[in-house]
């Protein structure tokens, strides 16, 4: 439905907390409220800027303004209205991004050039490219600016050294660029791909061969509006939800604000969709438990998944599974009513048709427990996996543990007879008996793996395992292998943390487990690295510590590169503000513990 006429196509769209901010192209500020009534609005005194290039952009607060047109780019204080300065350009400016520190521009010219907005006044360039630069992202805070091009390149700057990355992945030149929690960017074609910054490769990418207008990250959703239609697409686990969500004519910008969205048109109409317009309908196919209906709606809508009438449909299913497996023990076909209403969800089918396979099996696997006939018991759940979930099979195999445990003690006092005695119910069963006949013969091995493990005497535990295959069966060996998990779990947290003795412990006891040895000798080297590079950074050796992020790009991740940003973002800054007073000696000495041939480029422009 349309919500506003405009009369003016709408350039920008910017969403913080619970507000959405509207620039359109003759530089109307519009402001609306969640439930999109007007709350404030105000128009630029400055000349009209173009809708099809990326020439308007907020801070991620939404404190600053800035506006481009054809070479000059304006700023503003979005709450006080005020006017702050202005840049100008050469070249004709085609993109522009800014934090509440610096603004970056990109243009037909194919230079970066970087702004220090507290002082007002240009940096220097960045890079200067082969081709067009068509949009922006920068974070200061980390010194880092990307970049889409027309050549069809994505381009990583580094602000210190001015050293940039060029990837050529896309197959038509880049329409858009923006990141929040991963990098996303859009080519002419609906050629979409999300990128790993740190190692500047694409982890994923969907191809829509449709003409690109654009597109809006939304939580873990990813909405690509193209000329006739909007998709939508699941950043986590990276697939398509839904390729035809709507069609819309001469759709331009696009937006999700809470539980709407809205799409602007070349004409300057603003169209109004409510997400959440169908929950009463969910809510009605819930209550008719129509589940076919209900999920084909939210296949078709994957916003309704944030409504609670999907959270009562997901409980009310599970509250069924619950229930049937509950019946099988008692009234089969009870069970298998209650199932088949879940049975024509497509999403569904396999598990439900699991589910009756197995557990139509659960009364015969009870009483089979339950009789001793453990050989039946242990067959039937190999043959229907599912029974292995139930507590029937959990009773099972502590009924195991408890009866090789008492055999074990027996065995230990000698007393062999008494211990095959009590073994043979689980004697018939195939996957039991050779640990069986292992005790029997050679329980001295058992009893040296248990002192080993409790020595935590890894290495000899595993070189046990390896000489008796048989010990594979044992709980102690499941165990060591689920604590192993844990451990290398917890290093690689440690490890995020710079917590590096804690994990190095960690990881020099997974050094004699074999599954896990090779991942804990790659990540003790990381630590090697990293201790390193905080050596050469109590040193002062920022060159050294350059190196090292260009040979090892995980330095990235770590707080102590965070803290490095920091500290040479404020001192160029501070020089920057000196160099602005005419404090050229105050500026050079700010920045000499700087000096290194990687931060020339940018110390050079800046005194």
């Amino acid at each position: 439905m349309v919500f506003k006429n405009l009369k003016k196509r709408v350039s920008y769209f910017k969403v913080v907390k619970e507000e959405l901010y509207l620039v359109d192209e003759v530089n109307r500020v519009l402001k609306f409220d969640k439930d999109l009534l007007l709350i404030g609005g105000f128009k630029l005194k400055f000349n009209n800027n173009k809708p099809t290039e990326k020439c308007v952009k907020m801070d991620k607060n939404a404190k600053l303004l800035a506006v481009a047109s054809n070479n000059l780019i304006g700023v503003w204080d979005l709450k006080s209205k005020k006017f702050l300065g202005s840049f100008q350009r050469k070249d004709d400016i085609l993109s522009i991004s800014l934090d509440e520190e610096y603004l970056v521009s990109g243009g037909v010219s194919g230079e970066i050039k970087l702004y220090n907005l507290e002082i007002k006044k240009e940096i220097g360039t960045i890079i200067k490219h082969k081709d067009f630069v068509t949009d922006l992202e920068i974070e200061s805070e980390i010194n880092e600016v990307y970049g889409g091009c027309y050549d069809k390149a994505v381009v990583f700057c580094d602000l210190i050294t001015y050293r940039k990355k060029e990837r050529y992945l896309h197959i038509k030149p880049v329409r858009k660029i923006e990141k929040k929690e991963t990098l996303i960017t859009a080519d002419q074609i609906s050629d979409i791909l999300k990128w790993d910054v740190v190692k500047t490769e694409s982890k994923d990418r969907v191809d829509f061969y449709k003409e690109f207008r654009d597109f809006w990250i939304d939580d873990n959703f990813l909405v690509i509006l193209m000329n006739s239609k909007v998709a939508i697409y699941d950043l986590e686990k990276e697939v398509i939800l839904n390729d035809n969500f709507l069609e819309i004519n001469e759709g331009d910008k696009i937006v999700v604000f809470g539980r709407f969205m809205l799409i602007s048109d070349i004409k300057g109409v603003l169209y109004k969709f409510d997400l959440f317009e169908d929950e009463e309908k969910l809510l009605d196919l819930i209550l008719k438990e129509d589940f076919k209906r209900a999920y084909e709606l939210v296949d078709k809508n994957p916003f309704l998944k944030r409504t609670l009438a999907f959270e009562k449909l997901e409980k009310l299913v599970e509250a069924m599974i619950k229930r049937a497996k509950a019946y099988f023990e008692t009234d089969k076909e009870k069970a298998i009513e209650i199932l088949q209403k879940l049975l024509v969800v497509p999403h569904l089918r396999g598990q439900i048709e699991n589910i009756i396979r197995d557990f139509e099996n659960i009364v015969k696997f009870k009483f089979a427990i339950k009789s001793g006939n453990y050989a039946l018991a242990y067959q039937l759940a190999n043959q229907f996996p599912l029974l292995k979930e139930t507590k029937y099979y959990e009773l099972l195999e502590k009924k195991w543990q408890i009866t090789f445990e008492k055999a074990l003690k027996l065995i230990k006092e000698g007393k062999i007879s008494e211990a095959k005695e009590l073994l043979e119910p689980f004697m018939a069963v195939p996957t039991k008996l050779p640990l069986i006949e292992f005790a029997l013969k050679k329980a001295n091995i058992l009893f040296l793996m248990k002192e080993k493990l409790a020595k935590r005497d890894f290495k000899g535990f595993f070189d046990l395992v390896k000489l008796h295959p048989e010990l594979k069966d044992t709980i102690e060996y499941q165990k060591v292998l689920e604590y192993g998990k844990r451990l290398l779990e917890k290093a690689e947290e440690l490890f995020e943390k710079e917590e590096f003795e804690k994990a190095k412990r960690a990881l020099n006891i997974l050094l004699d487990f074999p599954d896990y040895a090779p991942k804990a000798q790659k990540l003790l080297k990381k630590i090697e690295i990293a201790l390193e590079f905080q050596r050469v950074l109590a040193n002062k050796d920022y060159e050294k510590a350059y190196e090292l992020i260009e040979l090892y790009p995980f330095l990235k991740r770590l707080p102590s590169y965070k803290e490095f940003m920091k500290k040479i973002h404020n001192a160029f800054k501070e020089a920057e503000k000196f160099m602005s007073e005419n404090k050229k000696a105050d500026a050079i000495n700010t920045l000499k513990e700087f000096q290194n041939r990687f931060t020339m480029g940018r110390i050079g422009q800046i005194i």
